[in-house]
């Protein structure tokens, strides 16, 4: 019996297998390449090439441990070329691969490999033709610096910004020491466009150079004490504003020699400060005071407004100064003649008749002051006169006065005339009295 099952195996394969063996195997090798062609043919191998994608350096600990700081001189992108089948390649994009560089396995020139890999398939080859993360070293500076505010854009018509508030004002800021070097400030850029009231935000602070160009906040760390920080409070105060006219208070005397004639002129004639509601009520002119003490011709004078406005009130008019000019004219001497005729009686009682006694040349009248103001005056135009409303019957000493002069133009003495007074009503005979005595 097996020998028989033995020969019918044997049969079985001289009759059906080995009959046109070669022409069996060559259709099976035939088959075998047609299928790897149609495979090929449907989903060929491709590649594709990215580019820039930013590299991430890992194990930062690595140069902080020793105290240090890094700035990466090469390698901070990376370009690379990916291959694999089509269906796969076609749907990746540079979001499905990261790229990282491990600052713990820095070569002695400071570089080390840079590692790129798909987080999206595995079946793909990444060639980053070896590129490496390359930088430079240095010690690590810090410095403390106050942190200022500037304001964009402008705030509601009738307001102002006032006041900031700023927490923590004074920071402390760690990096390289040659960045460290090139800042000039720290600031807070607060937007206020269209601003009514008082409001809060939080703001990254920015460091500046000396040119006022902003400087790249990745090579610095912001500390509030122990604390590192990444934004600044900011509370900005907003005030309604208000218009006020500008009112110059003249005072002193000016040097010798000088006058001053009630003239001066100055600018801004209007200024526009800010502040509560409630303060802004109880102020509605600007007062300027000008003491012109020993002051020469022509005093010229800024006065600062900010030191003459009341508290809480702000200046907002961009005008810092009043710019006062004060006319002080050399002083003119005038001595005036005034004959008896042009000296008018006044108040002489009814029933009385009065009349000059003595030298009727007259008097003299002394002025001094600007030409414009002693230059004009005459005998008839001083308004020369005498008040007899006090006078008694007889002869009496009645001081002249001057209507139309100012006191402070009078240099000459209080000057008086002798005048005779007669009771017409008990008297035979009298003297007219618009005749001077003989």
């Amino acid at each position: 019996m097996k020998k028989s099952g033995l020969n019918n195996i044997s049969n079985f394969i001289k009759t059906v297998l080995m009959n046109n063996f070669i022409y069996k195997a060559l259709s099976l090798a035939i088959a075998v390449v047609a299928w790897l062609i149609i495979i090929n043919v449907a989903d060929p191998v491709t590649s594709k090439t990215f580019k820039g994608l930013p590299v991430e350096a890992i194990n930062k600990s690595a140069i902080s441990s020793i105290n240090r700081v890094y700035e990466v001189v090469e390698g901070d992108t990376v370009d690379f070329t990916v291959r694999g089948k089509a269906s796969i390649i076609k749907n990746l994009s540079l979001n499905d691969f990261s790229a990282t560089a491990d600052l713990s396995k820095l070569s002695p020139v400071y570089a080390t490999d840079i590692n790129v890999v798909c987080n999206k398939v595995d079946n793909i080859e990444i060639d980053s033709g070896n590129k490496m993360l390359v930088v430079k070293l240095e010690d690590i500076a810090t410095r403390t610096m106050q942190v200022t505010v500037d304001t964009v854009g402008d705030v509601a018509d009738g307001y102002y910004v006032g006041d900031y508030e700023v927490k923590p004002n004074m920071i402390m800021i760690s990096g390289g020491k040659s960045k460290i070097e090139q800042i000039d400030s720290v600031k807070v850029s607060v937007d206020v466009s269209g601003a009514k009231k008082n409001f809060e935000n939080r703001i990254v602070p920015v460091a500046y150079d000396k040119d006022g160009n902003e400087l790249d906040s990745s090579y610095y760390t912001f500390y509030n004490g122990d604390n590192l920080i990444t934004d600044i409070q900011v509370g900005v105060t907003i005030y309604n504003t208000k218009t006020l006219p500008v009112i110059v208070k003249v005072s002193g005397t000016p040097a010798q020699g000088y006058v001053y004639s009630d003239d001066y002129e100055f600018t801004p004639e209007v200024i526009t400060v800010g502040g509560s509601n409630k303060r802004l009520s109880k102020i509605d002119k600007f007062e300027v005071p000008i003491d012109i003490t020993g002051a020469g011709e022509n005093y010229e004078v800024n006065v600062n407004i900010s030191e003459y406005l009341p508290d809480g009130i702000k200046l907002v008019s961009e005008e810092e100064n009043i710019s006062v000019r004060v006319s002080l004219e050399k002083v003119v001497s005038n001595s005036i003649l005034i004959s008896l005729d042009d000296i008018e009686m006044r108040n002489l009682k009814e029933g009385y008749q009065a009349t000059f006694v003595g030298d009727n040349t007259g008097i003299v009248l002394g002025l001094s002051g600007t030409g414009a103001q002693v230059g004009s005056y005459t005998s008839e135009n001083v308004g020369a006169y005498i008040d007899l409303s006090n006078a008694g019957e007889g002869l009496c000493n009645v001081p002249v006065r001057y209507e139309n002069v100012k006191d402070n133009l009078i240099t000459s003495e209080n000057t008086v005339v002798a005048v005779n007074i007669v009771n017409t009503e008990n008297s035979t005979g009298g003297t007219d009295v618009s005749s001077p005595a003989p």
